[in-house]
């Protein structure tokens, strides 16, 4: 994945908010990039067309409104606590957006746009190998 590709669709979600600052830059970059695999996924594509980068951005900003991730003090972002042990002394973080991306699935996080991106879905066809 191009890293140019990346930083223009980076900044097409910051046209959507401006708020989105260097305080969320690591999440905003996981974001895109994980919602660009999922877009090529979901159209069996191997490289991102420049025409679908806005439809991407559209979709991460549609997640980080979800959780509202331009409040800087928001706890669902980075600081939310999963989990606490007290002999290993341990606490784990939870951080609901990479939840969120890593599980939703195509139709909930693509919603709204599996219709606009279905004409231009691949049929993936499996070839017999040869023994």
């Amino acid at each position: 994945m191009a890293n140019e590709q990346v930083k223009r669709i980076k900044e097409y979600v910051r046209t959507f908010n401006k708020l989105i600052d260097t305080e969320h830059e690591d999440l905003l970059t996981y974001a895109v990039e994980v919602v660009i695999d999922r877009v090529l996924f979901y159209l069996n594509h191997e490289v991102l067309e420049e025409k679908f980068e806005r439809i991407t951005a559209d979709i991460v900003y549609g997640v980080f409104t979800k959780y509202k991730v331009n409040e800087t003090k928001n706890p669902t972002t980075d600081t939310m606590v999963s989990s606490v042990s007290d002999n290993g002394q341990s606490i784990s973080y939870s951080n609901e957006v990479r939840n969120y991306l890593n599980t939703a699935s195509d139709n909930e996080l693509l919603s709204g746009f599996t219709n606009l991106l279905s004409r231009y879905r691949r049929i993936k066809v499996v070839t017999p190998s040869r023994v």
